[in-house]
């Protein structure tokens, strides 16, 4: 430990001077938005400078009058500014990328996006601790997220992971996660953050432009600017090694590369108590998207993503200790093609996807083959008073199951019964869509939209629905209501597909002013999955604000009221009854490069059946254990973690800077009980732990 903190201090040493100290902002000239990580500098001493913060602000000392500052951002005209001693500077930019020979491209319009509940920008992921630059635990860390482990399968609302629609430039991706185990749980996402433009979050009834999903939807939008020059960056930390490489090919063209290798040997040799559990991960991807502005009017891009990755850890049960291993390879190809005419736009989204996951442990081996094969015309009309949008779209999915497994649940091991299966299940789901958006006055927008699957391999036939409003108290305060029902096709544990159902109505009220952000959201559910019958109430209190001159700090609190009831009528407490969800987060910006963050979790713990007896089976020679029924669950205790990270904004000339970062999660090293494990005989108990105390740093380069 000690050597891990004298690393830290000797990757952040602070320098003091006496130096008069200027401030000053930079933000974009139109919209006054702030601007992260633009370069300032004394134009006859470049070493002289800085980088704008998270509020793009920045203080350069040792000015004099007469100095001229050059302020550069990507994107934007390079400006000359002629100091004259002014304390505080407030400077503008002038965009310049959405200027391209006269051709002005305008983003996919999202028919519900005045019913979006938050937006997440880029930006927004790098400088959340929580996310460690990864897409998903960024939306893990939002109020509405309901996620009762750390990975990053996102739970909203409390609605089980596999009801969260993820979708890439409007195409689905149904397998995105990395180093996932056989229940489909993965500790990261496949998303690289410097691919991401935005992120749309809708918690809870999602628009039906996009389909099969039955609880929130994330949709993850690429940028569509075409660089002006060449943008590079390398990030280098324990755990990761990757680069990024964004090249203009001329004026309406562009091609970006990314790849990132993770190995696990030096990560593990410093969180050996940490990881123990873990033997070995390492992960390699290769992304490439290709942007064209063919004409005024039509845009193509094309995104490719491949992955291999191996994870292997030791597997503990009652009759067995073992070495898990996973290996897995995907790629998928997502090509959008968008062409306005006048008011209208038409648009045709296409995704393939494949991947190969092998999972092996004792006598246990399993082969998963999945293909994904998408397609989706859609139609946009817009005008002052309304948006209309409707397609039609085929959604192909096919699962290749080829395995042996043990036939016991509690008798896993050599020795023990085995069998083999070798089946293939299809899914064929083509759906037509229509969605009305109505801006009735300033205050008042309403929207409405149906959704028609045309059944096939004697599917239910069903109609998806759903009404939302949006009332503007204010600039800066409003409400948003929302009804649907939704309905998701998925394949089925046993084998075949399933449909499940959802009713849901929201209630989200939204104030921001001057730094200060409040939500409120009330929310009621109905869900059926795999015969599974949910109903959950639940409340949502969101505030941020500034709390003191370079302290900030967020806090939310949720409380979910949830029953279930299996298909016997048997009901008991859902997984995700709670009666507090507590986040938090406080950001301290000690100057114009520093920047301290603290971030804190708590809430109850997970609901379990306790174990009352173990009843020997000489036939298979193993214990059988019996447990307490699902109305006598009781509760794992409390969890609770706080992290801490620090990072430096380091100015190295008018075009190089580094961001220095280093983490600490968990830094009361506090054990929080993930599940119960048993020996052979049930005689003895054991923990099983979430994450304990890990430290973590590196740096990126941009350039």
């Amino acid at each position: 430990m000690r050597l891990i903190i004298s690393i830290l201090i000797l990757l952040f040493p602070f320098v003091a001077t006496a130096q008069t100290v200027t401030k000053g902002r930079v933000s974009d000239a139109s919209t006054s938005e702030a601007l992260i990580g633009a370069n300032i500098y004394v134009k006859s001493d470049w070493q002289k400078g800085a980088s704008t913060d998270v509020n793009g602000e920045f203080s350069i000392k040792g000015l004099v009058t007469g100095d001229t500052l050059v302020i550069s951002y990507i994107g934007y005209d390079e400006l000359l500014y002629r100091y004259n001693g002014e304390k505080e500077l407030q400077i503008r930019l002038n965009s310049s990328a959405t200027s391209i020979d006269e051709v002005i491209i305008t983003a996919e319009k999202l028919v519900a996006e005045e019913f979006t509940y938050k937006k997440v920008k880029r930006l927004d992921i790098y400088l959340n601790p929580s996310a460690k630059a990864d897409p998903l635990l960024a939306v893990n860390s939002l109020p509405s997220s309901t996620t009762l482990d750390e990975s990053a399968n996102v739970s909203f609302r409390g609605s089980s992971p596999g009801e969260t629609g993820v979708f890439v430039n409007n195409a689905p991706l149904y397998d995105f996660v990395r180093f996932s185990q056989l229940n489909g749980i993965g500790t990261f996402g496949i998303f690289n953050t410097a691919m991401v433009d935005e992120l749309l979050v809708f918690p809870g009834n999602p628009p039906l432009e996009y389909g099969n999903t039955t609880s929130g939807l994330i949709a993850i939008k690429t940028t569509e600017k075409v660089p002006e020059e060449e943008v590079k960056n390398v990030t280098v930390s324990l755990a990761s090694y990757g680069f990024l490489i964004s090249q203009p090919i001329n004026k309406k063209q562009s091609i970006t590369a990314f790849s990132n290798y993770q190995p696990a040997a030096i990560i593990k040799a410093i969180n050996s108590e940490a990881l123990n559990a873990i033997e070995d991960f390492n992960s390699i991807d290769l992304g490439l998207s290709y942007l064209n502005i063919l004409n005024d009017n039509t845009i193509l891009k094309v995104f490719n993503y491949s992955l291999l990755e191996g994870y292997d850890f030791n597997l503990t049960s009652p009759t067995l200790n073992t070495l898990f291993q996973q290996r897995k390879k995907r790629n998928f190809t997502i090509t959008n093609l968008r062409r306005k005419i006048g008011n209208s736009e038409i648009t045709f989204n296409n995704n393939i996807s494949f991947s190969n996951s092998n999972f092996r442990y004792a006598d246990t081996d399993i082969e998963l083959n999945n293909f994904d094969g998408f397609g989706s015309l859609n139609y946009l009309y817009t005008q002052s008073k309304m948006s209309f949008k409707s397609g039609i779209a085929l959604d192909y999915r096919e699962q290749h199951f080829d395995g042996t497994f043990y036939t016991i649940d509690y008798a896993e091991g050599p020795g023990f019964p085995t069998a083999s299966s070798r089946s293939t299940t299809e899914l064929i789901r083509p759906e037509m869509y229509a969605y009305l958006t109505y801006y009735a006055s300033d205050k008042w927008t309403f929207g409405g939209g149906l959704r028609k699957n045309i059944p096939t391999k004697n599917q239910d036939d069903f109609l998806s629905s759903q009404v939302s409003s949006k009332y503007s108290i204010s600039e800066t305060s409003s409400l948003t209501f929302g009804l649907g029902n939704y309905h998701r096709y998925d394949f089925a544990n046993e084998g075949g597909s399933v449909l499940n159902e959802s009713k849901q109505v929201s209630l989200d009220y939204s104030y921001s002013k001057s730094g200060t952000t409040l939500q409120a959201s009330v929310y009621a559910k109905n869900t059926v999955v795999n015969s599974l019958e949910s109903d959950i109430t639940g409340l949502e209190l969101f505030v941020r604000t500034k709390i003191a001159n370079k302290l900030r700090g967020q806090l939310s609190y949720s409380i979910i009221d949830g029953t279930s009831k299996n298909s016997e009528g048997v009901e008991f407490p859902n997984a995700f009854d709670l009666d507090y969800f507590v986040r938090g987060n406080l950001e301290w910006r000690l100057n114009a490069n520093w920047t301290f963050n603290s971030t804190f979790s708590f809430r109850q713990g997970n609901y379990y059946q306790p174990f009352t007896r173990a009843v020997f089976e000489p036939e298979v020679d193993a214990f059988r254990p019996e447990f307490s029924g699902l109305t006598n669950q009781s509760r794992l205790p409390d969890y609770g973690t706080i992290d801490i990270s620090l990072s430096r904004m380091i100015p190295i000339s008018e075009k190089v800077n580094i961001i220095a970062f280093g983490t600490m999660n968990n830094i009361l090293n506090r054990e929080n009980i993930r599940t119960y494990t048993y020996n052979f005989d049930y005689s003895e108990r054991s923990t099983s732990l979430f994450s304990q105390r890990t430290v973590y740093f590196g740096a990126v380069i941009n350039f």
